[in-house]
């Protein structure tokens, strides 16, 4: 094993946490009842049981630490494979990334090759896709593509919604413990975790395109700037209840929606049941449902409908420039270019609790 590799493995069992008390003896005990021979055996044999069975302890051991970050799951004996929820992940062409959380499992595609499986609660990419932080368990995961790097943090509570800002140096979360939703900003290194707001609403956090703020959603259902640099927040209009928010890709453009309006800014540019709202070529767009099929209208520089069109499904999101709709089986991305990708097929009732594409 080279020395960068043994690096690596001690920086991993570091980040592990300890197993339960006593997890070592059990499993010692187990393994030792499990390879105990019938009848006497020679020495050899007898000592090639007990090397055995103190591997069989150590990969327990490291298994149980693994498995209580959320990060491994482990199992003896065969058992049936569950029907999936969907079929393997296709990446968009031009995209750097792409992770969907379909039925609670994550699934994630960067380009080059790289692919994840995972039980997840929440999840988002890096800027570029050079990173994924999820929800697992009860802490807030980040994973390198390669491996070569990853953090773990507790959270103390379900992760319900993440939001890595355009620089990748911060990450915004919601944590739901008991009956509460709380905000927290870490660093994407996985230091500094700081609660911003102990009382909010289930809504991903939208960052500002230089870092320096972003938007979110107070218990009272209204849209809330919070600025870093000065450590001080501002309620943004007086829209309620936002159901969602979309800073701009530049510039200082917040959009927000509620369940029957869409403004940009203060300006009220859409009535109607809103499906998702963000931007789509440096433009806001909004999907709202109609009796037939959902209608995207995106908005001009004076913030004035410049057409509006159909799409098949139902609107998921606006996320990397793509419009992602949901059809009773496909989950697709495009439409605005006239070129469809279908990112994965799915069950009719596999729910879709998240996707990005970076």
């Amino acid at each position: 094993m080279s020395n960068e590799l043994e690096r690596r493995l001690e920086g991993m069992l570091a980040e592990a946490p300890e197993p339960d008390p006593g997890a070592g003896e059990e499993a010692l005990h187990r393994a030792l009842r499990a390879l105990r021979p019938a009848a006497p055996a020679h020495r050899g044999l007898r000592t090639a049981v007990l090397v055995f069975a103190a591997a069989v302890v150590l990969l327990a051991i490291a298994a149980g630490s693994l498995a209580a970050a959320g990060a491994l799951h482990v199992s003896f004996g065969a058992k049936k494979k569950p029907h999936p929820e969907v079929t393997q992940l296709v990446l968009p062409n031009g995209a750097n990334g792409i992770a969907a959380l379909v039925g609670g499992r994550l699934s994630v595609v960067i380009k080059g090759g790289f692919r994840l499986q995972a039980r997840a609660t929440a999840a988002a990419l890096s800027p570029h896709a050079l990173y994924v932080a999820a929800g697992i368990g009860q802490s807030l995961v980040a994973m390198a593509p390669s491996g070569r790097r990853a953090w773990s943090r507790p959270a103390s509570g379900k992760v319900v919604a993440i939001a890595w800002a355009p620089d990748g140096l911060e990450i915004a979360y919601i944590v739901r413990r008991g009956g509460r939703l709380a905000l927290h900003v870490i660093y994407g290194n996985g230091k500094r975790d700081t609660m911003i707001d102990r009382s909010v609403r289930a809504v991903r956090p939208s960052w500002r395109a230089d870092s320096l703020a972003f938007a979110y959603v107070g218990a009272g259902g209204k849209a809330i700037v919070y600025d870093l640099g000065h450590r001080s927040r501002s309620v943004f209009g007086t829209a309620a209840p936002v159901t969602h928010l979309a800073f701009a890709p530049a510039g200082r453009t917040l959009a927000v929606a509620t369940p029957r309006t869409a403004l940009v800014g203060r300006r009220t540019v859409a009535n109607g049941e809103v499906e998702a709202l963000g931007w789509s070529h440096g433009r806001p767009a909004v999907a709202l449902a109609t009796r037939r099929l959902p209608v995207v209208r995106s908005l001009g520089r004076n913030d004035r409908p410049e057409d509006d069109f159909m799409v098949p499904g139902r609107v998921v999101g606006f996320t990397g420039g793509l419009i992602v709709t949901r059809t009773r089986t496909s989950l697709l991305a495009g439409w605005r270019e006239k070129r469809v990708t279908t990112l994965l097929t799915l069950r009719p009732t596999a729910s879709v609790e998240d996707l990005a594409i970076g």
